[in-house]
């Protein structure tokens, strides 16, 4: 039982926080066209320091973990792909076709998964250690490469203004590739993080990201509307359905036959039954996919997830 309320404690505080948030622009004391602002925050500032700092201070992976990475990433792109040939076969502009794949694919492994594991496995420091490996490396690396290129690819124009060369171009001038390539060098080169002034810049990464969480819930708070959400009620099933339902079985599938313990797989499976990721405003308002349905999408993922996330640790 004490797992049911966990985990039902850990996604209405994320709820609860988003529509202070919309409560606060409703009032006028916050606009959505700050969103633009507070999604240049987390992809230029917090999220590169989030990036870099585990990354950077990461340590080898575990043949089984290099695995559990990949078939994390091969599921991601799956989803992609199912995402796409819907949203094409149901004739979805370019602006919304992207967003339905942002939110179909990747999931808030980090801001919810940590809190229900961390809840969950309370002695277990392994299976916090493996949380943070699967998400920043599985869920984090796919989102962070192929959810931005998506966004890029997607947004903003046309098939003819923005070519996959481009987006892949643009993609590794953005600050969040470049985090992900210092920070894998770093810890490649097992450079040192405790000593005086390099001690101290750590320190200062780590408190700028901690503020991520809550620039993300800003953006998804001032783009977050109710109204038409009749429309979009096919969008939301598929949605449901891919990131839900199909995730974790597609990727138990997967798992299934490699050499894990019983919470290892409890683990792994928990992470990908998260709700669409936050990040997936973000990338959408900064890269010009619809971020208005994207925050719509994500919030009733969330919404939805007390449900199914329960159900699945019931089945565990």
């Amino acid at each position: 039982m004490n797992s049911y309320i966990n985990a039902l404690s850990s996604i209405s505080v994320i709820v609860i926080l988003i529509l202070l948030i919309s409560t606060l622009r409703y009032f006028k004391l916050l606009k959505k066209e700050d969103g633009v602002l507070f999604s240049k925050i987390v992809t230029h500032i917090t999220l590169p320091a989030v990036i870099f700092t585990v990354l950077s201070q990461s340590k080898a992976l575990e043949w089984e973990y290099v695995l559990v990475v990949v078939l994390v990433l091969a599921v991601e792109s799956i989803l992609l792909f199912i995402a796409w040939v819907i949203g094409k076969h149901m004739g979805i502009e370019r602006a919304k076709l992207g967003v339905l794949m942002l939110v179909s694919a990747f999931g808030s492994s980090a801001l919810l998964g940590y809190a229900i594991i961390g809840q969950l496995f309370p002695s277990n420091i392994k299976a916090l250690s493996e949380a943070v490996l699967i998400s920043e490396l599985g869920v984090g690396m796919g989102i962070f490469t192929l959810g931005t290129m998506v966004a890029i690819y997607f947004g903003s124009g046309t098939l003819e203004k923005q070519s996959p060369l481009q987006s892949i171009i643009l993609f590794i001038k953005s600050p969040i590739f470049m985090a992900t390539f210092v920070g894998l060098g770093y810890s490649a080169l097992h450079l040192p993080t405790q000593i005086p002034v390099i001690q101290e810049l750590f320190e200062a990464l780590d408190l700028i990201a901690k503020s991520n969480t809550f620039f993300i819930a800003l953006t998804v708070g001032v783009l977050l509307e109710f109204k038409d959400i009749r429309s979009i009620l096919s969008l939301v099933f598929i949605v449901i359905l891919l990131k839900l339902v199909l995730s974790p079985i597609l990727l138990w599938m997967c798992v299934a036959s490699i050499n894990l313990t019983s919470w290892q797989l409890e683990i792994i499976l928990l992470e990908a039954a998260m709700p669409s990721a936050m990040l997936s405003v973000v990338l959408a308002q900064k890269y010009g996919c619809d971020a208005q349905l994207a925050s719509k999408l994500v919030f009733i993922t969330t919404l939805f997830s007390v449900f199914s996330t329960t159900v699945l640790i019931g089945f565990l």
